[in-house]
């Protein structure tokens, strides 16, 4: 992981990179609108997937406390069975996060680094923030019998204010490969549903923070 990263990701705010990719879904609600294009990889049968959109109403302020709010997560994802973070530095988190899912599948674990950078505002654009979660080489915590660990996993979420001030312009990189005996199909079948429940669960969580 180095700048470049950061830069790239940041870059797709203004310039989406979709030439490679198919258009797949897009939804929209009161709070937010966004459209869903995929990635078809050959080695893992599975999509990689690129989220553009809107949480119409949300500050990006507010959208960063919520999303780096580890303890917070554990309220409103109710598919978060354990989060916290392993070891931390001044560039770098590493996160051990279980999942649990329905049975009767094995729950799944991560660890993962997360490195995030904000860029102030500039006369180019408004003040921007980038945070970038990748699987970890790291062994830092030992495997669970009956948990699938997931050693292929990558979400990045860019954001900043949108154009008319009032909520956030959002892009959400997502590629996730579960492992274990689950067919392809319902692994894309999941994250087809996956992603936008996963956008709808961070604005009503974004609402109900403010409330705090």
């Amino acid at each position: 992981m180095n700048g470049n990263d950061f830069t790239n990701y940041i870059s797709e705010l203004d310039t989406p990179q979709v030439e490679d990719y198919e258009f797949f879904t897009q939804n929209q609600t009161s709070g937010f609108s966004f459209e869903i294009h995929r990635k078809y990889a050959e080695d893992s049968k599975l999509y990689h997937y690129k989220c553009y959109g809107e949480l119409k109403s949300i500050p990006p302020e507010t959208v960063s406390d919520v999303y780096n709010d580890l303890e917070y997560r554990k309220k409103w994802d109710s598919y978060c069975n354990e989060l916290y973070v392993t070891s931390e530095t001044k560039e770098e988190q590493v996160i051990y996060w279980r999942v649990a899912y329905p049975w009767p599948l094995s729950h799944r674990d991560y660890v993962f680094s997360r490195r995030s950078k904000i860029l102030e505002e500039s006369a180019e654009a408004p003040k921007t923030w980038c945070v970038i979660g990748k699987n970890s080489e790291e062994r830092v915590v030992d495997e669970v019998k009956g948990v699938v660990r997931v050693n292929q996993y990558e979400q990045t979420m860019t954001f900043r204010a949108n154009e008319a001030g009032s909520g956030t312009k959002v892009f959400l990189y997502y590629f996730d490969n579960p492992g274990g005996a689950l067919p392809t199909w319902l692994i894309n079948w999941a994250a087809k549903t996956g992603v936008p429940s996963f956008m709808n669960n961070l604005q009503k969580a974004c609402e109900e923070y403010t409330k705090k």
